[in-house]
């Protein structure tokens, strides 16, 4: 049964329409992820260029180069969206020379009648494209190692459908076609298309949708203003690990900061605990907690550590803090933290105890002067 060709081509191109639209209703819903938007012009450039191409006479040479300018021109899109996706910037200038670079080299030869020296520049060029989508895509395959895997070799196998195209029609030598190249390879390009696009829309838009979901997930467990955990996130946390003997909770709690808020507002309030925040982030080891688990009070858990380690950490804090400085209107403001501290003291023992115990001790260094670091064992005069 010979298959049609044209018709596998039109069912390609109405797929990438109806993918184009489905991106475009998963960017509304999430318009942080501006790959969508690159993506969904990519592939709605795709589709009407190949429903355009097919359904106008093949020896009217503008239709032609427009028909595959906007094709190329897609593939260039589809592939600036995977470097977006994998978290690599493109630069608008490389962006620009890239379009702008694939577009004329497959419109000129045709508009000067050479289309099929066009056609085997745009499968060659289209070849590489999907090839540099595909490794893009690759890059990242630990986030969903089967999920991109499986859409890196449909990408693979579409790049070598146009190639494969490109290959037959450089053999043939004919630059002057004037009709619709129709050979094995033009429908293995087709059946690649359909399967590609179907394939790739559905694996790419349940990846946007894993990393979504991710996103959310994050963004509930963590403090909008610092970045660390919030307060929900860290008793989450403990309610499913204990502590052991030897892990350190130390509660910090920046002195006088309502008066900070009162006298310099709250956008120099929020400077303040940003810059606590980074004291924080950038003093801990690697398998330390850290959360704000309230408006200037913060807990930072120290996992095996003795009450020197611990002690000595908090110091450190307390004194970075006190040194740094943020610009107000005023001038330089600096603030102060006084901070308590609790060792876990045995399997069993809930966060939530030693946390109180650290809660305590905080109290005493609050009431003892301030800008300073209290031990559940140690007395302050």
């Amino acid at each position: 049964m010979t298959i049609d060709q044209n018709s596998l081509f039109l069912a390609a191109g109405i797929c990438s329409i109806a993918l184009a639209v489905a991106l475009g209703n998963a960017w509304l819903q999430s318009r942080s992820d501006r790959f969508l938007v690159n993506w969904m012009l990519g592939i709605a450039l795709l589709g009407l260029g190949v429903l355009l191409s097919m359904g106008t006479p093949p020896d009217v040479m503008p239709t032609v180069a427009l028909a595959y300018a906007m094709e190329i021109f897609g593939f260039g899109l589809v592939f600036i969206a995977s470097r977006q996706f994998t978290g690599r910037s493109t630069p608008a200038f490389f962006a620009v020379l890239l379009l702008a670079g694939i577009t004329l080299s497959v419109t000129v030869p045709i508009l000067l009648g050479l289309d099929g020296l066009g056609l085997i520049t745009f499968n060659f060029l289209a070849a590489a494209l999907l090839a540099a989508t595909a490794l893009r895509y690759w890059s990242v395959r630990a986030e969903a190692p089967s999920s991109i895997a499986v859409m890196t070799v449909l990408y693979g196998l579409a790049a070598l459908s146009f190639f494969a195209c490109g290959t037959i029609l450089a053999h043939e030598g004919d630059f002057v076609l004037h009709r619709h190249p129709d050979n094995w390879a033009e429908q293995f390009n087709a059946i690649m298309c359909i399967t590609g696009i179907t394939g790739i829309g559905a694996i790419s838009l349940g990846l946007n949708n894993q990393r979504a979901a991710r996103r959310h997930h994050l963004e509930a467990r963590t403090d909008v203003l610092t970045g660390l955990l919030n307060r929900r996130a860290l008793f989450d946390s403990f309610a499913v690990q204990m502590l052991r003997d030897g892990d350190a909770v130390i509660a910090f709690d920046l002195d006088h900061f309502k008066a900070v808020n009162d006298r310099h507002g709250h956008s120099t309030g929020d400077a303040v605990l940003r810059l606590f925040a980074d004291a924080l982030r950038q003093n801990g080891r690697a398998g330390d907690i850290v959360a704000r688990t309230g408006g200037e009070e913060f807990v930072l858990i120290m996992r095996a550590a003795s009450m020197q380690l611990a002690t000595t950490s908090a110091e450190r804090i307390r004194a970075i803090f006190a040194d740094a400085q943020v610009e107000t209107v005023s001038g330089p403001l600096q603030n102060t933290a006084s901070a308590g501290i609790a060792m876990a003291k045995g399997a069993g023992e809930s966060f939530e105890v030693v946390l109180h115990r650290a809660d305590t001790a905080l109290y005493r260094a609050k009431n003892g002067g301030r800008n300073r670091v209290v031990t559940e064992l140690q007395a302050v005069a």
